[in-house]
C-alpha cells in the first residue's frame, strides 16, 4: 500500500507540472487503442515456475494528449507448481485474467519521447487447475488495483511504441494465502484516433 500511495502522488506532482508546462499549448484530445505482451511474474511462494507470458488490450479517451481514462482486459500468463505427491507426478496452473478501469496519463519527454503512468481498478478472476496426482479446478474472483508506467517513443502523432512495466493486485482467498502481485513487463503498441 505505501508503494500505491508513493505512485499516486508522483502522479500528482508530474500531473502539476504537467498541467503548469502545457498551459496555452494543448495538444488535441483522441481515442486511442493499445496492445501490449510480454513477461509476467508472479511474486506467490510455492511456484515452481514463477514467469509466463501476458498480454493486455485497452481503449480509451485522453483530453490534450495528456490525462485520460482507459478500460481494458488483462490475461497474467499462467505460472505452475510441479512436483511429486507418494511417487506420482502433480502439477498446478494459476491463472489470473480479468477487467480493468482506470485513468492514465503521457508526458512529452522531447519532441517524440514521453512518459506513461496508469493506475486503476482490476477486476480479477484467478483460477487455479490440478493434473496428475490431484485433478480439479477451483476459482475465485476480487476487486482491487493496478497500477504501472514506462516509456513510448511517437512515430508520427497517431501511432506510438512503448516499454512498459505494470502490477496487479489480485486476491483469491478460497486457495491463496495473502495477495498474489504478478507484473508484466510488456511492449505496447498505441493507436491515436479521433484526433481534433
Amino acid at each position: 500500500m505505501r508503494h500505491l500511495l508513493l505512485t499516486a502522488s508522483l502522479g500528482v506532482a508530474l500531473a502539476a507540472s504537467s498541467f503548469a508546462a502545457r498551459a496555452g499549448n494543448a495538444d488535441p484530445d483522441s481515442y486511442f487503442i493499445n496492445a501490449g505482451a510480454g513477461i509476467s511474474h508472479s511474486n506467490l511462494d510455492g511456484l515452481t515456475d514463477k514467469n509466463s507470458w501476458g498480454y493486455g488490450l485497452n481503449f480509451g479517451y485522453r483530453w490534450q494528449d495528456t490525462w485520460g481514462v482507459e478500460a481494458g482486459y488483462v490475461d497474467l500468463g499462467k505460472p505452475e507448481a510441479n512436483g511429486y505427491y507418494a511417487g506420482y507426478p502433480y502439477a498446478f496452473k494459476l491463472h489470473v485474467s480479468g477487467f480493468t478501469l482506470g485513468g492514465n496519463g503521457r508526458w512529452r519527454l522531447s519532441d517524440n519521447w514521453h512518459a506513461t503512468a496508469r493506475l486503476g481498478v482490476f477486476f480479477s478472476k484467478s483460477k487455479v487447475t490440478a493434473s496428475g496426482a490431484y485433478e480439479g479446478e477451483a476459482s475465485d474472483n476480487d476487486t482491487n488495483v493496478y497500477v504501472g508506467g514506462g516509456v513510448s517513443y511517437d512515430f508520427s502523432p497517431t501511432f506510438s511504441m512503448g516499454l512498459n512495466i505494470d502490477r496487479y493486485q489480485a486476491k483469491a482467498k478460497r486457495f491463496i494465502t495473502g495477495t498474489n502481485s504478478p507484473y508484466v513487463a510488456s511492449a505496447t503498441l498505441e493507436w491515436r484516433f479521433g484526433v481534433h
